[in-house]
């Protein structure tokens, strides 16, 4: 039995943490980023659009291609289908630095979430990270804690996210480009069609042997009628409308993930330093003391001196002054 006389050793009483330290675990939010490849989901959406379209419309891809060829040495090229071509190969390398910027900034992020905890203290890693977007937006929050404690990051992810879209929002306006051209160059071969129909009337008008010139004058504008639409819709409307999805799909995700994190691990801390931080400032206005010059005293009004108790009413005789 132990000794009633021993007293009970003291409980070792925990340390707090620091106002600017940030305590972390590994958890499936920490690492909810990480199971996300955007390079690679690329990859497989491009491959399995390129060698659709080769199978599906390769043949009459490159028929218009040469339709085009044809039209030119003859003087009447419209180049459609090779204006098509050019966009959209332009625009699937602009997608594909696209994507390898949000892949570049999505492994930024998971490393810096880990040096955070590692570190373990907010100063000192926004003084150690190279930049990004998840390093930026936790330097603009602090930059706000140092003007108002009240701090709130509805805004800067709403801008992060605006600024994001915007960058990739130039595929998206190519993809409806190529749908319009598609478009453009079916009126353009209804025209040509048009014109050749015309000179088949006049040859047959005439009986002389041009009928054929205006046949092949007309097949070759139905030709780039229908080839140009049909380019215009698989480029356009189905490929880069799909790539440009998926650049978006992952920019939102990234947008969500650094702001969920910083939500769970950085606004906690810095909001309860800015409260530990207002306390202080309230004590020592109460106390008058430490204050910036031209905030009032309690007690006074700006601009005045200090408010004074009322003196006690006088009896009218005593004011002969």
């Amino acid at each position: 039995m132990p000794d009633p006389q021993t007293p009970p050793q003291a409980q070792p009483t925990p340390a707090k943490p620091a106002a600017a330290s940030i305590h972390t675990h590994a958890s499936q939010r920490v690492d909810r980023g990480k199971a996300r490849r955007p390079m690679l989901e690329w990859c497989f959406y491009a491959i399995g659009l390129g060698t659709l379209v080769v199978l599906v419309a390769g043949r009459f891809i490159h028929e218009a291609v040469q339709n085009d060829l044809r039209q030119a040495a003859a003087q009447q090229g419209t180049y459609v289908s090779i204006i098509i071509l050019t966009l959209f190969g332009f625009a699937v390398v602009k997608n594909f630095f696209d994507i390898r910027f949000i892949h570049r900034q999505a492994r930024l992020t998971d490393k810096q979430i880990d040096t955070l905890r590692k570190t373990n203290n907010i100063y000192v890693f926004l003084q150690s990270s190279e930049p990004s977007l998840f390093r930026d937006h936790i330097d603009n929050l602090h930059e706000i804690f140092r003007r108002d404690c009240n701090i709130s990051q509805d805004n800067l992810v709403t801008l992060l996210q605006s600024r994001l879209l915007a960058k990739t929002r130039l595929v998206e306006f190519c993809s409806s480009i190529l749908v319009t051209l598609g478009l453009v160059g079916t009126i353009i071969g209804l025209i040509q069609s048009a014109g050749g129909l015309g000179e088949v009337f006049k040859a047959m008008a005439a009986e002389d042997g041009s009928i054929m010139e205006g046949v092949d004058a007309a097949l070759g504008g139905m030709g780039v009628a229908f080839y140009t639409t049909l380019m215009g819709a698989i480029l356009g409307g189905v490929c880069l409308r799909l790539l440009s999805n998926l650049v978006d799909a992952n920019t939102e995700h990234i947008v969500s993930h650094i702001a969920e994190l910083t939500e769970i691990y950085i606004l906690p801390i810095l909001r309860r330093a800015g409260r530990i931080n207002e306390e202080h400032q309230q004590k020592l206005r109460e106390k008058g003391i430490g204050l910036p010059q031209g905030v009032p005293v309690p007690g006074t009004v700006a601009g005045n001196k200090p408010v004074e108790a009322p003196m006690p009413a006088s009896a009218p005789d005593d004011v002969e002054q």
